[in-house]
């Protein structure tokens, strides 16, 4: 059965959502760009290739930091 555009649309929403959900509780940058070497247990020391710009201070975090500030 073939899926119609809005089942399309519907599918690809919940699959960003989902995503979008993952990577906050994975304590990663929300936009998905990653910056710094920054994991989920150890604050970053750089600035990764091919970052352009200023990076956040928020970046540097480790992943749990960043988990618990956007839990409380």
């Amino acid at each position: 059965m073939a899926q119609t555009k809005f089942d399309k649309q519907v599918e690809e929403t919940a699959e960003s959502l989902v995503f979008g959900i993952g990577r906050a509780l994975a304590g990663r940058d929300l936009d998905g760009v990653k910056r710094t070497g920054a994991t989920f247990w150890r604050a970053g020391t750089r600035v990764l290739p091919k970052v352009e710009g200023r990076v956040p201070r928020r970046s540097y975090r480790a992943g749990w930091q960043r988990l618990a500030f956007r839990l409380a």
